[in-house]
């Protein structure tokens, strides 16, 4: 498990640092890469599951890779006031 963490800290970092979370053939096509993409795989089985480990372990270095900003407050606007109901009409309901 030590080994797992270690690469993925690796990995998470790399993508943070890039600005995004890479496919794996932008993955094996950069020449920067801190890990081997066959050693970085391996651990995980799959990429997809390394991806969802980082985003799982690493949220703060998850949101940098994929440029996650948080979104604007939107304005609030005047909520609609209810309709009063009728008093004889809820009470022929009430009886029924």
């Amino acid at each position: 498990m030590a080994n797992k963490k270690a690469i993925l800290k690796q990995l998470a970092d790399y993508f943070a640092d890039k600005g995004k979370m890479m496919s794996p053939v932008e993955y094996k096509a950069a020449d920067d890469v801190p890990i081997r993409y066959a050693v970085a795989k391996r651990p995980f089985g799959s990429w997809a599951r390394m991806q969802g480990m980082i985003k799982v372990n690493f949220p703060a270095e998850w949101e940098k890779a994929m440029s996650i900003t948080p979104p604007a407050p939107a304005p609030k606007a005047a909520a609609p006031k209810a309709k009063a109901k009728p008093a004889a009409a809820s009470k022929a309901k009430a009886k029924k």
